[in-house]
């Protein structure tokens, strides 16, 4: 994931730079949303010794997504979202007695978005942007050996909560149904998010199922 460099989404974006004369379809707003599949790369080292016991992690989850763009031209334009990651949850078995820390994670982006129509209502997506990410810790459940962190309170939230701002990028694949409507998968990367001393840290890609509606 990290490792991971965002060099088809700048393909994607310089392709439908070249294309703009000859692009069909209008400029405009539209809004999307729908379902995304999350993976969380865990930074393990992160989560040792907040309680005891045999230490497992659930490090994916399905969570919704929400988009909406502006189409300067029919192939540039500027997208924002809110995606959310889901719930992790990091557990400490101690002969059958389970500690559960809770691990939340979201993001607000922004991004340049390239359009490239291919043919047959089907447009290749490409994004490049930046994610405002948060993360929190929160304990669970207990097994009388968790010792949270001790974090000081923001005034939004009370537990150990991290927020970064990180280089995001993106492909996709667009489906027109018609002039209004369309299906879309996306895929993207956020980097890694969360602080190694408050929520942890974890590198976070997503894929996801959506629907599209132009104004």
């Amino acid at each position: 994931m990290s490792s991971k460099t965002p060099i088809l989404a700048a393909a994607a974006l310089a392709a439908a730079l070249a294309a703009a004369p000859a692009a069909a379809q209008s400029s405009g707003w539209y809004i999307g949303g729908g379902f995304g599949m999350t993976q969380a790369d865990f930074e393990r080292g992160d989560f040792a010794g907040l309680a005891t016991g045999a230490y497992s992690v659930d490090d994916d989850d399905i969570a919704p997504r929400f988009f909406g763009g502006y189409r300067i031209t029919p192939n540039v334009g500027v997208e924002f979202g809110i995606d959310v990651f889901g719930r992790f949850k990091h557990q400490y078995n101690n002969g059958g007695s389970v500690a559960v820390y809770n691990y939340d994670a979201s993001a607000l982006t922004a991004a340049m978005a390239g359009r490239l129509p291919v043919g047959g209502g089907v447009t290749v997506l490409g994004r490049l942007g930046v994610a405002f990410t948060a993360a929190s810790l929160s304990l669970a459940a207990d097994n009388n050996t968790a010792t949270p962190r001790y974090c000081s309170d923001a005034w939004w939230y009370n537990d150990c909560t991290s927020t970064d701002t990180n280089f995001y990028w993106g492909v996709g694949v667009q489906f027109d149904l018609n002039p209004r409507w369309g299906l879309r998968v996306d895929y993207n990367d956020y980097g890694t998010i969360g602080d190694e001393f408050e929520s942890g840290r974890a590198d976070i890609e997503q894929w996801s199922m959506n629907v599209v509606f132009n104004f």
